[in-house]
């Protein structure tokens, strides 16, 4: 037989049960489950390109010296080499790896109009830095979402001389030399699009990008090359400019690890523009090509596979069938505990 006082701590017990049921019946049916009553949601994820591997040519780059133009075809002096160049990220290097290359991607509902002036690409976070507010999958699956993505990009580049024909080596080196620059950066590339929530889809279907969107990147990124080719009394740099980076929309491959964190490789395309620099001559060169009837990198002269991770940032609020369970759960056992 219980005591009046069990009596009571039982009914205590029954009354906390049954409001924390309550509790949980109210958060998903009664509150607003996305970033407020009114609002459009804003997403946040936190990426990062964990490997880059992008190769080809041979492409004519300005790094042999002839002041004279014997070769016939130089620009005040600096005489093309064909060669073959190699990106990767300098976080790949497995001796002294270089900077993380880094990134955000916002996602906002409604369309372009909704991102306003807090976009990802500023540094500064999404929805002017305000933090990321727990989502409903269900409640936004379908719906149009504007997604600006960036990242800053740390680099090495290796470019080896393959042209056989005689006087066109790099200067100072000997003939298919190669030579490795090293923790390039930051080049800050960027993308603008429109996707579709897909809840069932990794990352809801809203990162990468489509292929037809590539990140694009104006900079002036300049490496000291460390000598003067053209023999002017000049040190010379190799400077780049433009760059585009498409991620291929085929033998995409998604893994969701226990954390939340979704690995995602595809094959990706780039396309650069550059030029040897001194104080008196910039000759132009270009690494990769455009195709003229997408404007997108064409794979097949420059590029290979890509690796990126990414993390959303905002809560996910669980299931319905979830919080049923959860409910039920709650008021089988208040049930159990009035028996005794």
């Amino acid at each position: 037989m219980r005591t009046t006082n069990q009596a009571r701590a039982a009914a205590n017990r029954d009354s906390l049960c049954m409001l924390l049921a309550a509790g949980f019946f109210a958060a998903y049916f009664v509150a607003p489950a996305n970033v407020g009553f009114g609002q459009s949601a804003i997403l946040q994820f936190e990426t990062e390109l964990t490997s880059l591997d992008l190769m080809g040519g041979p492409f004519p780059i300005p790094l042999a010296s002839d002041p004279g133009n014997l070769l016939g075809d130089s620009i005040n002096g600096f005489g093309f080499v064909d060669s073959e160049v190699l990106i990767s990220l300098s976080s790949q290097r497995s001796t002294n790896p270089g900077p993380a290359s880094l990134g955000t991607a916002c996602a906002f509902e409604g369309g372009p109009a909704a991102a306003g002036g807090g976009a990802g690409g500023d540094g500064g976070g999404c929805g002017g830095g305000a933090d990321p507010q727990p989502i409903d999958p269900m409640e936004l699956d379908g719906q149009p979402f504007f997604v600006d993505s960036f990242f800053d990009v740390f680099f090495d580049i290796t470019v080896t001389d393959v042209d056989s024909r005689p006087g066109r080596d790099f200067a100072g080196q000997p003939d298919m030399a190669s030579v490795t620059l090293t923790d390039n950066g930051p080049a800050n590339m960027s993308t603008f699009y429109t996707r579709i929530f897909d809840q069932a889809a990794p990352n809801f279907g809203l990162i990468p990008p489509p292929e037809a969107d590539p990140y694009i990147g104006h900079f002036d990124i300049e490496i000291p090359l460390g000598g003067d080719i053209n023999g002017n009394g000049e040190n010379d740099k190799i400077k780049f400019t433009l760059a585009a980076h498409s991620v291929g929309g085929q033998n995409r491959t998604f893994i969701i690890l226990p954390d939340g964190t979704v690995v995602d490789n595809f094959d990706s395309a780039a396309f650069l523009e550059g030029a040897i620099i001194d104080e008196s001559s910039d000759p132009p060169f270009t690494i990769g090509f455009l195709d003229p009837d997408t404007g997108l990198p064409d794979p097949t002269v420059f590029g290979g596979p890509t690796t990126a991770s990414s993390k959303l940032r905002n809560g996910v609020f669980p299931e319905p069938a979830s919080l049923g369970l959860l409910v039920i759960g709650a008021l089988l056992w208040a049930a159990t505990r009035r028996r005794f």
